[in-house]
């Protein structure tokens, strides 16, 4: 059996998130199906029909309103997207959206500085909220 390296990284980034970032949301968008044969295959199917999206990002970060969605599809060390992960991260950035692949906290940590977002936003508020004016 496989062993699955990016569950214990996806886990340690949401809550590095939930710690760090109180007021978000950090939400899992579970694509995974663990069933065998003709089950998959329903399952599949009925995933589908719900709105399930293939290639659609593991983890979606809503933060501010003012910053808006953040996608992160986290990746073990080694491990790439796939063709669908990378077209489906192509659709999004067309509509405007932060889309990032991560390996580790410090993947985040560089991601959202690199949006600008690390150094203005910390803790329950952004730091400007917290001293008294708007961000």
């Amino acid at each position: 059996m496989k062993q699955d390296r990016e569950t214990p990284v996806q886990v340690a980034i949401v809550q590095y998130l939930e710690v760090t970032q109180p007021a978000w949301i950090v939400h899992h968008c579970k694509m995974e199906i663990n069933k065998r044969g003709k089950a998959i295959q329903i399952e599949i199917a009925k995933a589908k029909r719900k709105g399930s999206k293939v290639g659609f990002p593991d983890l979606l970060v809503l933060p501010w309103a003012h910053i808006g969605p953040l996608f992160l599809e986290v990746k073990a060390e080694g491990n790439y997207a796939s063709t669908a992960q990378k077209d489906m991260h192509k659709q999004l950035r067309k509509l405007g959206y932060k889309v990032a692949v991560v390996r580790s906290i410090e993947d985040v940590q560089e991601t959202l500085a690199g949006w600008g977002i690390a150094a203005k936003f910390h803790g329950a508020r952004p730091l400007a909220e917290k001293a008294g004016g708007g961000a």
